[in-house]
């Protein structure tokens, strides 16, 4: 299985990469978007309403390369399942480019999408929805040989009995009916049928997440057993990172519709680059007692909507290592504090007519009388800040809740942004590779490149990187 990794950086990077180790990737997914549409209909647009696009998957890009398994992961609602199925075209895609074996899936039809078919299936996530109730397990399994017109029927019913004992069922079974099985073996059921049509190439999306966990250590040793007997190329797509642990050659990290990380799962689990990489891994509950004083940093803020990503780097309204101003002096508690500030303030989302105690504070036409100002500030920093702030960054505050005092959002939100805007906000610079990810002879008295922009950023806004040791 390949280990070397690939960048997630559009069309340029992935065929330097590999041109690189001399290899073509099987799959190579180039800056692929897919976009849901509200306020598209005819009466939308006849009463005049803006389309809003819902961006679940935007600029992704990877390689899997034959014969190797490739773990998506992140966060429920980030895009994974959505990027596996508009890989497959079973979703047709807003923009990019997919490509399988050096074709252009995109560009396929007739009888050239359907061999592309038959090259590429599925496991869907939930073994109970993704079954035909009325039909019988055997004839679930063959339904894609009789689509396909695979063979006469007796090498269909063969092939289907050959399977089905693969995956560990029994033959006697062929005539029962999908809920006289329990969860794990209506899973194997699935993947039954995904390799029917002996394909080279299976997304395999959250196959266990529906299944008790010692069903689902007895599914994945079996995906890797098949993997390894059929030659098989996996897209693993999973919100556990044990999962991907487990099983995958390299992982890609997903958030909100963008790929932040990527490489090799052993480097990747035991030196994570990315902030939001670091945070999911720090999450993951430890069997051991030697951590049970451990103190779990848990993110910030909530997870924007893909309607309205934020700017530049989208993980800045939550990352812990967001920058400051390269000529401010702050610590970044306290930085990432005042940004949690701005963007409620920025979004609106603080009631003024209840701070203080019995909402002590009365509001005459959206503004504080002149007597409590000084009262409401206090009261409102209290409630909205968790942390003492310097003098100089507290006089800040006070002076943008001043303007909340009279309901002015607009200059309460710009006298923070005028003092505290990041790079961050403005900029998303492409991911780099790691040097020692791609298995170069680093200099390390030049340092090492980062992966991730803030590391890119930190570089050069503040002071040149230490050298490794």
């Amino acid at each position: 299985m390949s280990s070397d990794l690939s960048d997630a950086t559009g069309a340029e990077t992935a065929d330097a990469a590999s041109d690189a180790d001399g290899e073509q990737p099987l799959v190579r997914v180039e800056g692929l978007e897919k976009y849901f549409w509200e306020n598209d209909s005819l009466i939308d647009r006849l009463l005049g309403d803006e389309p809003v696009a819902v961006r679940a998957v935007d600029g992704v890009s990877f390689d899997i390369h034959e014969g190797e398994t490739l773990g998506l992961v992140g966060e429920s609602g980030c895009g994974k399942s959505t990027t596996g199925e508009t890989l497959l075209r079973l979703q047709e895609p807003t923009n990019g480019r997919v490509e399988f074996d050096g074709e252009n899936v995109y560009d396929l039809d007739g009888s050239e999408l359907t061999d592309f078919r038959r090259s590429a299936q599925v496991v869907f996530q939930d073994p109970f929805s993704s079954l035909d109730p009325r039909m019988t397990i055997g004839d679930i399994v063959q339904q894609p040989l009789d689509v396909h017109d695979v063979g006469t029927e007796a090498e269909r019913e063969e092939r289907v009995r050959d399977l089905l004992e693969r995956v560990g069922l029994s033959v006697d079974q062929l005539d029962r009916f999908p809920h006289e099985f329990s969860g794990g073996q209506r899973q194997r059921i699935g993947i039954a049928r995904a390799l029917a049509l002996d394909p080279e190439f299976l997304v395999l999306d959250e196959p266990t997440s529906a299944l008790d966990v010692s069903v689902q250590a007895q599914v994945l040793n079996l995906l890797d057993d098949l993997q390894t007997e059929f030659d098989l190329t996996y897209l693993l797509i999973s919100h556990d990172l044990s999962v991907i642990r487990h099983i995958c050659d390299r992982v890609a990290v997903m958030y909100l519709g963008e790929i932040v990380e990527v490489g090799p799962a052993d480097d990747l689990f035991e030196d994570p680059r990315h902030p939001y990489t670091q945070a999911l891994l720090e999450s993951v509950p430890r069997a051991s007692t030697a951590e049970q004083d451990r103190d779990i940093e848990t993110l910030s803020g909530d997870v924007p909507s893909p309607r309205d990503p934020p700017s530049g780097c989208r993980f800045r309204t939550r990352c812990p290592k967001v920058i400051p101003p390269a000529d401010l002096e702050i610590e970044q508690a306290d930085f990432r504090e005042l940004m949690d500030l701005r963007e409620r303030i920025e979004r609106r989302d603080v009631s003024l007519e209840t701070v203080g105690e019995d909402g002590r504070f009365e509001f005459e036409d959206g503004s504080v009388p002149e007597r409590d100002v000084s009262a409401f500030v206090t009261a409102l920093k209290d409630r909205l800040l968790d942390r003492d702030l310097p003098a100089e960054h507290d006089a800040v505050v006070e002076e943008a809740l001043t303007e909340l005092a009279t309901s002015n959002w607009d200059a309460a939100a710009e006298t923070l942004r005028a003092e505290y805007q990041s790079v961050c906000e403005r900029e998303n610079p492409p991911l780099e590779t790691p040097a020692s990810w791609a298995g170069a002879d680093v200099d390390s008295s030049e340092g090492e490149d980062h992966p991730v922009a803030c590391h890119l950023y930190a570089e050069s806004t503040r002071s040149a990187p230490e050298p490794d040791p």
